[in-house]
């Protein structure tokens, strides 16, 4: 048990350091490209990003999923079935959602009541046809159990595409369009790449069929497909409403702000994909009780980890804010900090736990019904002319009270108890986080105010995190374990 533990504690960390690469493009990137463009011209290049995820969940809806949930259930040989026939599929998915980009990038614009947005989509419009069937290596490598590799894979392609983007930018003093055709070109590479690292592991292994493998593939993706369409509309829904009723300086200030902690979906997203196989597993042998144990370990320990994160960014969001994008941006701090209290309930993944039991329809009606909550109450606020705040805090309170009806539905319903094991294990991590916060903000209040943003949060953090590791023995927490745990893999 204690070893496989370990090797559970292993996979996740490959995988939180192959998302890091993902958040320095984000966030590098935002905050080279934030500085130098003018805010009418970030907005737009954000602008082509919003459209991109937006749709990318619509083409994609799910399929790269597929592999972490059956590579564990099929021999070598039908894995590689499995990989090279949905490669295929996510091509065409590719080149249709490419399709739509190019023809109808003057619609889009039209609609975010932005016509330079059109250039931009079109110059970008080959990307979708080169990243898509790109997608699932991390999947594939994770249901292997070579989480190494993936993190191996992400740094190189992330690290690779933030060059493309910003070096162009900065050598040829370029626009947001020489931006976009970096990352073009970067695709192009990593397509290559991916492919490669795709068919790797079935080199020397002859492929084998898969009795009805479309029709059990897509009876377990069809219900995640709706899922994320009406996920997309969920996620969609304030930026659309920025983008098009309070112009693009506007929509640049809320979307560098009203962005989740970026460390929530790397670890949170790690949890999710090592545990995703082993539900998955787990069901397939009738052997749950094991797999919860783990998850409620699991749970414990991103607490410890991601609460006192979240808190101070909570406390010191304005330093934050000026750190990444500069002064002019000081006033998406407002929309940091309405961001960061969904994040307290996001961090948990329970997605997992609903494929497992075969609940997928419940995941579609729950997002179902937030996507048209969100969406009325945006309506709202734009038709009383209201901040745009506002649409920030009526996302947040509608997702907070979605997962609050998943775990509900965990306890009442399915008769399992995740929540309440680790509730007093949470307030008791907040309330301790919390004090100590307080105080290192009183104290940059009266001395560090002078000393500038950087300079702040560094003395700030150093202050924090030993005092939260040393009187966390008081409280019988060990903030530390997860770093004691890296350094006993090294």
């Amino acid at each position: 048990m204690k070893q496989q533990k370990t090797s559970n504690f292993n996979q996740a960390l490959w995988l939180f350091i192959s998302q890091s690469s993902a958040f320095a493009l984000v966030i590098v990137s935002a905050a080279v490209l934030s500085r130098y463009f003018t805010k009418s011209d970030y907005g737009t290049y954000k602008q082509v990003m919003y459209v991109y995820t937006t749709l990318h969940t619509v083409f994609v809806a799910g399929l790269p999923g597929i592999f972490s949930y059956f590579i564990p259930r099929l021999s070598d040989g039908q894995g590689k079935t499995l990989v090279n026939r949905f490669t295929v599929v996510l091509g065409f998915l590719g080149a249709a959602f490419s399709f739509v980009l190019y023809f109808g990038s003057s619609f889009i614009a039209q609609a975010l009541k932005n016509p330079e947005l059109a250039d931009g989509l079109k110059i970008f419009a080959l990307v979708p046809l080169l990243t898509l069937p790109t997608l699932g290596v991390e999947g594939i490598y994770t249901a292997l159990r070579k989480t190494k590799q993936v993190a191996f894979y992400q740094i190189v392609s992330k690290s690779f595409t933030l060059l493309c983007v910003i070096v162009p930018v900065l050598l040829f003093k370029g626009s947001y369009k020489t931006a976009i055709t970096g990352w073009t070109v970067a695709s192009f590479i990593i397509f290559i790449f991916a492919l490669w690292m795709k068919s790797r592991p079935y080199v020397r292994i002859k492929p084998e069929l898969i009795p009805n493998m479309y029709k059990s593939v897509f009876g377990y993706s069809v219900p995640l497909m709706g899922a994320s369409i009406v996920g997309m509309l969920l996620h969609s829904a304030n930026q659309f409403f920025v983008s098009r009723y309070y112009g693009t300086v506007i929509f640049a200030e809320f979307s560098n702000g009203y962005i989740s902690v970026p460390f929530i979906g790397m670890i949170a997203g790690s949890v999710k994909n090592v545990l995703t196989p082993l539900f998955s597993r787990a069901n397939f042998e009738g052997n749950m009780q094991q797999i919860l144990l783990t998850y409620k370990n699991s749970a414990v320990k991103i607490t410890d980890i991601i609460f006192p994160l979240l808190l101070f960014c909570m406390f010191f969001a304005k330093d934050i804010m000026i750190v990444l994008y500069g002064n002019q941006y000081a006033v998406s701090t407002v929309y940091f900090q309405i961001s960061i209290l969904k994040d307290f309930c996001e961090v948990l993944p329970y997605l997992s736990i609903l494929l497992a039991f075969g609940k997928s329809n419940v995941y579609f009606y729950i997002h179902l019904f937030a996507a048209i909550c969100i969406w009325t109450a945006n309506a709202l606020v734009v038709h009383n002319h209201l901040h745009p705040a506002f649409i920030a805090v009526a996302s947040s309170v509608t997702q907070i009270l979605m997962v609050s009806f998943v775990f509900w539905y965990f306890n009442h319903t399915l008769k399992i108890k995740l929540i309440r094991p680790i509730i007093k294990h949470v307030l008791i991590v907040c309330l301790h986080a919390s004090i100590i916060l307080y105080a290192v903000y009183l104290i940059k209040t009266v001395y560090l105010n002078d000393l500038g943003s950087m300079i702040s949060l560094i003395i700030c953090i150093s202050i924090f995190y030993p005092i939260l590791a040393v009187s966390g023995k008081i409280v019988k927490i060990n903030y530390l374990e997860f770093l004691s745990n890296l350094l006993k893999k090294r």
